[in-house]
């Protein structure tokens, strides 16, 4: 998964916020929409999960070959990861352009939420043409990506700057990107 777990329990409820800002939707309830874009978002974010795993199971078939070989486990994650997304018809959720999801996901995902709310028709009113209303979804969802970016890129600056390195991707800099990036969310949250 591209974003961080603990992300979307910011992402889900501040799209809605800023859908209803935008004056694209109106609602009397705003759960049902907050449990629809999440679970919308939570789906899709699980089969991008499982895909990896499937990916993995895949490689480790192969592991002694790869190993006798030499060959690039990294690489060849990449190229059997490509082909089982083609199979499986998933747009690649790669990161591009400062933002964690590519372009083609971000729009992909404008497209499944703006579907679920909309079927959610006895609950809400969409203001003006339906693809209106995506695109609006498509560019509030980048903004908050932007802004998850400089997120993690302040989480990044804070474990650089300690007094020791600490190798990325070891235990420790893991532990310590969660912790920092928990205050980022939660200073984030404050601002908003």
């Amino acid at each position: 998964m591209a974003l961080p777990k603990e992300y979307l329990g910011y992402l889900v409820p501040e799209l809605v916020k800023r859908l209803e800002k935008s004056g694209k939707i109106s609602w009397a309830d705003k759960g049902p929409v907050v449990e629809r874009v999440g679970k919308v978002l939570a789906d899709d974010f699980a089969r991008e999960d499982q895909l990896n795993q499937e990916v993995r199971e895949h490689l480790e078939k192969f592991s002694d070959q790869i190993r006798r070989d030499a060959l690039s486990y990294q690489e060849l994650y990449k190229l059997v990861k490509k082909e089982l997304m083609k199979k499986h018809k998933m747009v690649p959720m790669r990161p591009e352009d400062g933002t964690k999801l590519s372009r083609d996901k971000a729009i992909d995902l404008s497209h499944q939420i703006a579907k679920g709310v909309m079927g959610l028709k006895s609950a809400v009113q969409i203001q003006g043409d339906p693809n209106d209303f995506r695109l609006e979804i498509l560019q509030i969802l980048q903004a908050i990506l932007r802004e998850e970016y400089a997120m993690d890129q302040a989480v990044r600056a804070k474990i650089k700057s300690q007094k020791r390195e600490v190798a990325e991707s070891s235990e420790e800099w893991e532990i310590l990107f969660k912790r920092y990036y928990q205050e980022e969310l939660q200073i984030g949250r404050a601002h908003v």
